[in-house]
C-alpha cells in the first residue's frame, strides 16, 4: 500500500485548457518542476502542431513530440478499427500531452503517484495500490473511474472521456464514455470511437457552431448529433449495445483495458471496472 503522502500540484494554461500536474513522493517537487519544463517545451510548437493534426492527414510533420506521438498512436489504432472510421486526430492530442508530461515527471524523480490531466484526458502513474486519499488529485469524473478500477489499475496508463458536453463532438448520442488504456492518447481515440458507435435513429444533427476553431477545423464535414426529447428505454439499451459491440472488438485487439458507458440513466461496463462506484456517471441501472 502506498504511504499516504500529501500530494503537491502545479498547473499551466495550454490548449485546450489548463494542464494540472500532481505528484506524491519524496521527490515530488522535483518531478513537478520537470513536468512544467516539459509543458513549456510542448507549448512552443503546440498550436502549429495542432493545426497540422486538424487536417486529419498522416502526411504532416509536426515539430513537437506529443503531436508526433498522436500520429504514431493513431496509425496503430486505425489498424484495429476495421471498417469503422478513425476519429479526427486532434482528439488524441490532449492525452498525448499528458503522456509526455508524465514521462518527464517520472524520469526526474522516484514517485509513489503522479498524474497529468488536460481537458478530458488523464495520464497516471501509481506505485502499488492507490489509496482513496489520492483520488482528489485527479479530475472528479476521471478520478472516480480510476478508483473504480481497484486492483486492476496497474502501474500506469491513461484515461479519457467522451460524449455529450465534452470538448470533441461525436456522431453518437452517449452522455458519457470513459476508457482506460495503455496511454492517454490511445484512450482518447478509443473513447471517441466508442462514443461515435452509440448512434440512435431518432437523433438530430447538431447545427450549433463549434466554438474552438481547431476543433471546428478538425471536425469539418463530420456530422455530430444532439438528442432532443426522451429516448425510449428499449432504444437506450440498444444504443448502449452498439457501443459495447465496438468496445468488445477493440478490447479483444488489446486497445484498452476497461470502459464504461452512460446514457439516460442506464449504463454498461466492460472490463475490470465496477459500475456501482461510478456515482458521477448518473446511472441508476448498470448491466
Amino acid at each position: 500500500m502506498l504511504a499516504l503522502d500529501a500530494y503537491v500540484e502545479k498547473s499551466f494554461e495550454i490548449w485546450p485548457g489548463l494542464v494540472r500536474l500532481t505528484a506524491a513522493g519524496p521527490d515530488a517537487h522535483a518531478a513537478l518542476d520537470a513536468g512544467m519544463d516539459a509543458v513549456r517545451d510542448i507549448a512552443e510548437s503546440l498550436m502549429s502542431d495542432a493545426e497540422l493534426l486538424a487536417r486529419n492527414s498522416f502526411d504532416v510533420l509536426p515539430r513537437g513530440a506529443a503531436a508526433r506521438a498522436v500520429l504514431e498512436t493513431a496509425r496503430g489504432f486505425a489498424q484495429s478499427l476495421g471498417a469503422a472510421p478513425l476519429p479526427p486526430l486532434l482528439v488524441a492530442l490532449p492525452g498525448a500531452i499528458c503522456d509526455a508530461v508524465l514521462a518527464a515527471m517520472r524520469g526526474a524523480a522516484k514517485l509513489t503517484f503522479a498524474s497529468a490531466a488536460l481537458g478530458d484526458a488523464l495520464a497516471y502513474h501509481v506505485a502499488g495500490l492507490l489509496p482513496p486519499a489520492l483520488l482528489p488529485a485527479m479530475p472528479q469524473v476521471s478520478g472516480e473511474f480510476v478508483g473504480a478500477l481497484g486492483l486492476q489499475l496497474g502501474e500506469g496508463g491513461g484515461v479519457a472521456l467522451a460524449g455529450a458536453a465534452r470538448l470533441f463532438p461525436n456522431t453518437g448520442v452517449s452522455d458519457l464514455v470513459a476508457v482506460q488504456s495503455a496511454s492517454a492518447a490511445l484512450a482518447g481515440l478509443v473513447a471517441a470511437s466508442l462514443a461515435d458507435a452509440m448512434t440512435w435513429s431518432g437523433a438530430r444533427m447538431d447545427r450549433r457552431r463549434i466554438v474552438d476553431p481547431l476543433v471546428s477545423r478538425a471536425f469539418s464535414g463530420k456530422e455530430h448529433c444532439a438528442v432532443q426529447g426522451l429516448i425510449p428505454p428499449e432504444d437506450i439499451w440498444e444504443t448502449l449495445s452498439r457501443g459495447m459491440k465496438r468496445a468488445t472488438a477493440l478490447r479483444e485487439r488489446r486497445q484498452f483495458q476497461a470502459a464504461a458507458f452512460a446514457l439516460k440513466g442506464r449504463g454498461r461496463t466492460l472490463g475490470p471496472v465496477s459500475g456501482d462506484r461510478l456515482l458521477r456517471f448518473g446511472v441508476s441501472e448498470w448491466r
